[in-house]
């Protein structure tokens, strides 16, 4: 049998009895209007991850100093990191989409279109995608008038990102391209997905999502360059399946993106996120060592992205 309904009242009384959750700073009738109007238990629980429990003695399972004003915190800075995060990968998608045509525009080989009938034949779902997207999507014109003889330059204005991904992935593989970006797409599809789907990502810090990324040697490389990041902090950060996707998709971003313009203003606005908002109640933290650490590391990247355009 699953776990028991609770009411709102519910849900406090078992943080505060069965979890130690405290509400010294946050009162539990301030709790329970943020439950009631901003958030749901199951979300802002799940934050919790990121403490430690007692392992023994009187309040063994029960958290230790761990705040409801920390949970409320963290579920506020993840909204705020989703929502940096969806700008720049839908920058980091533009930028892409310009690559692979600006690539072809100046291949000689393929005709365009002979490149949309292997995608189709290597993928064969995408091409029902698309389909479902005829009548009812932004782009129903399009694929209604170009359907039966996409090329190349067409198609990428009715591709989900996934099935972008396919198609930038696929074109590379045939034609090598210095500064082609096909070996990260996966990290920024992912972290991109969750972001979309309002996912927690700020909650995995203790205990990740997997325990098997195997982070990519050209991007451990290119953190080796950032003073204060010690082969040991490069190592243990990068295990963590959200972290070593954001900075993937920010050595994409940088890398990709041709407009300077675009490039300063997202990175001032990261810059301005980690400096302010992410700092506002530190002395929430200041017991938590992990989120320290974890700061310290994502903070030193952006500010050596932050360096690198302006």
């Amino acid at each position: 049998m699953g776990k028991v309904k609770l009411s709102i009242d519910g849900q406090i009384d078992y943080m505060k009895n069965k979890s130690g959750i405290q509400f010294n700073i946050i009162n539990e009738e301030e709790a329970k209007d943020f439950l009631t109007n901003n958030t749901y238990y199951f979300k802002i629980k799940s934050y919790a991850k990121n403490y430690e429990k007692y392992i023994e003695g009187d309040n063994t399972g029960k958290y230790i100093n761990l705040e409801f004003a920390y949970l409320k915190e963290m579920s506020t800075l993840d909204m705020y990191f989703r929502r940096v995060i969806m700008k720049l990968s839908l920058d980091t998608e533009h930028f892409l989409k310009t690559q692979l045509l600006r690539d072809f525009a100046s291949n000689d080989e393929g005709d365009g279109y002979s490149i949309i009938d292997e995608l189709f034949s290597t993928y064969d779902y995408i091409e029902g995608n698309i389909t479902k997207k005829e009548r009812n999507s932004a782009c129903s014109d399009l694929i209604i008038k170009y359907k039966g003889n996409f090329a190349i330059w067409n198609i990428v204005e009715a591709l989900s990102f996934g099935d972008f991904t396919k198609l930038y992935q696929l074109y590379y593989s045939k034609y090598e391209t210095k500064g082609s970006m096909e070996k990260y797409l996966w990290s920024v599809r992912f972290l991109r997905n969750a972001a979309a789907h309002n996912s927690c990502l700020l909650n995995s810090l203790r205990i990740p999502y997997s325990k098997k990324v195997k982070p990519n040697m050209r991007i451990m490389n290119f953190l080796s360059k950032i003073d204060g990041i010690s082969r040991e902090a490069r190592n243990s950060k990068m295990k963590n399946p959200v972290v070593h996707d954001f900075v993937v998709t920010l050595f994409v971003f940088n890398n990709v993106t041709t407009s300077e313009k675009i490039k300063k203003k997202t990175m001032e606005e990261l810059k301005g996120l980690i400096d302010g908002r992410f700092i506002a109640n530190k002395e929430f933290f200041r017991k938590n060592q992990l989120i320290i650490s974890y700061y310290d590391f994502v903070k030193k990247v952006i500010d050596y992205f932050y360096g690198l355009c302006v």
